[in-house]
């Protein structure tokens, strides 16, 4: 018999052994990959701190803009420009309070490429984890 009937047995497709064996080989792959991933993630920062460096570089700069706002560009200088460091206690803006192991630095340049017009605030955080944010403020 070699007829159509013979030749479609030929042709069948995958066993159900065959589809369980590789459905099994893809589980453990999986199952390393996601440990292999999570032995990575262990070994860096913790998310929330990176995320609470971010936030706490992010909320100083606010205020540094909102006091250029108020002060104007000319009177924006290092001595003043950031209002956590240069303001008495009784008249200093809203600070945000900084959780123990963290550091928050900030610097003023004068100009940016030569031309002063333009000055460039850096806000550092350092200590759990480290955020870094610069902005570029023109004379407008």
């Amino acid at each position: 018999m070699t007829g159509p009937l013979n030749r479609r047995r030929r042709q069948g497709g995958l066993s159900l052994i065959e589809l369980l064996m590789f459905m099994v080989i893809c589980g453990i792959l999986a199952v390393g990959i996601l440990r292999a991933f999570d032995t990575v993630l262990a070994g860096g920062a913790e998310p929330d701190r990176l995320s609470r460096a971010v936030q706490l570089a992010e909320e100083r700069l606010e205020l540094i803009l909102g006091q250029r706002h108020v002060q104007g560009f000319a009177a924006f200088s290092a001595a003043s420009f950031d209002p956590c460091v240069s303001s008495p206690a009784s008249t200093q803006a809203p600070c945000a309070v900084i959780p123990a192991g963290y550091t928050v630095s900030t610097s003023l340049g004068d100009n940016w490429n030569g031309d002063t017009a333009y000055k460039i605030i850096t806000v550092t955080v350092s200590g759990k984890a480290q955020a870094s944010l610069t902005a570029l403020v023109a004379d407008y």
